[in-house]
């Protein structure tokens, strides 16, 4: 955890919003995220931001369960979105409209 608390500086509720998350995710590898995070063009920063909001959405569901690897596999996907050499967006935007826009149906 000590490399998300880095990664998102002095921004105390993003990381105790993560911890959190991950405390409700049985099947939370930490190892996994952050090889997601190299391969990908956003900074594991924006990845927490992303996780934390998906995490807000599931709870507005009133779903307890906390699938962390299909929820990073989710946001890997929404990375995935972005055309080349396009400025990125905002991940945690990217993760908020897929979700509203076609949902999660892990459950």
């Amino acid at each position: 955890m000590e490399r998300v608390k880095q990664a998102v500086g002095g921004d105390e509720p993003l990381f105790r919003a993560f911890e959190n998350f991950v405390a409700r995710a049985p099947d939370a590898d930490l190892d996994r995220l952050f090889e997601e995070v190299d391969a990908s063009d956003y900074s594991l920063r924006d990845w927490v931001e992303a996780l934390v909001e998906f995490d807000r959405w599931i709870g507005e569901g009133g779903t307890p369960e906390r699938p962390f690897a299909e929820m990073v596999g989710y946001v890997h996907c929404c990375t995935l979105i972005n055309a080349p050499l396009v400025s990125l967006p905002k991940l945690k935007v990217i993760v908020n409209q897929s979700l509203t826009e076609f949902g999660f149906e892990r459950f």
